[in-house]
């Protein structure tokens, strides 16, 4: 016997996704019936508890069920949509292209500021300003869209850092568009806290006897941390430094890392409270020792 679709049954229809009929060999039956409830009352929103009365499915399974489509990326966790919704950090990329001599010359006529900038930039510079360079300032200004105030300070945290070259303008200036530094208030706190950054690794650098170098972003965040956020005093870090390498016979940061955040759990404000502390340690190792010598002496006198 054969068998035909009936036409009327096309007066009330609803779109079956292809996903869903490949998911038939290893979707079970009240996972088929989930779906097939959710994509025929769309409107209505996904109401497990609703889906499990209309259904007749226990509630856990229908949980079950939501979980088994969501992992087909047919459905959406709250999370997910939320998370797509956000609004994601601008990406830059640097166009091989930069605006030629005369394009820079242009620029330069048209707009008052833009030729403010690029004089300001030879002052910086202490010279004329390479071609290639003046046309990294009209890009930055007009495709990276950076306010002019903005860039004047640029210039001065490159010259401060004796850094005044393309690369290291033009790599800041995409990093401060991604961050969406682009005010002057928000410039001068990246400026600041770079500059805050920089001294204390510094003085870490010095602490730890290591040898001049970039450190990593963990490595700064310990910096600034135990120097800026828990005003640690400098022989603290010294002690733990020493503590690490008593222990495991060289330096480790990680390791050191972990003693300075205990001492500071445990309260230690300066040296002498180290000393307390292992004095209070060592008393307590003694009271051990000398609780088992009585032990054993008793033992011995009961024989």
């Amino acid at each position: 016997m054969s068998y035909n679709i009936n036409p009327a049954a096309f007066s009330a229809a609803f779109l079956v996704p292809t996903s869903v009929a490949q998911k038939i060999k290893i979707a079970n039956e009240k996972q088929l019936k989930v779906i097939l409830y959710i994509l025929a009352n769309l409107s209505g929103g996904i109401d497990a508890k609703k889906i499990s009365e209309e259904c007749g499915i226990e509630l856990s399974q229908v949980e079950d069920a939501l979980l088994f489509w969501q992992q087909c990326e047919l459905l959406q966790g709250q999370k997910e949509i939320e998370k797509k919704d956000e609004p994601q950090p601008k990406r830059i990329a640097a166009r091989d292209e930069r605006p030629s001599r005369v394009d820079v010359a242009r620029r330069g006529l048209e707009d008052k500021n833009l030729n403010m900038l690029l004089n300001e930039a030879q002052f910086k510079f202490g010279r004329n300003l390479k071609t290639n360079e003046a046309a990294a300032l009209v890009w930055i200004y007009d495709d990276l869209g950076l306010d002019i105030s903005v860039i004047l300070l640029l210039l001065q945290y490159a010259l401060s850092e004796k850094r005044l070259n393309i690369t290291f303008l033009e790599k800041t200036a995409v990093k401060w568009v991604e961050d969406g530094i682009d005010s002057v208030a928000k410039a001068e706190k990246y400026i600041s806290d770079a500059i805050i950054n920089k001294l204390a690794w510094s003085r870490v650098e010095k602490i730890f006897g290591i040898d001049q170098r970039k450190p990593s972003t963990k490595e700064t965040e310990y910096a600034r941390l135990w120097l800026e956020e828990w005003k640690l005093d400098e022989e603290i870090l010294a002690a733990a430094y020493e503590e690490c390498v008593n222990q495991k016979s060289k330096f480790i940061m990680s390791y050191t890392a972990k003693i300075i955040e205990k001492w500071h759990k445990d309260g230690v404000k300066c040296v002498e409270d180290i000393k307390k502390k292992r004095n209070k340690s060592e008393q307590k190792a003694s009271f051990a020792t000398y609780d088992l010598e009585l032990f054993e002496k008793k033992l011995n006198s009961d024989d």
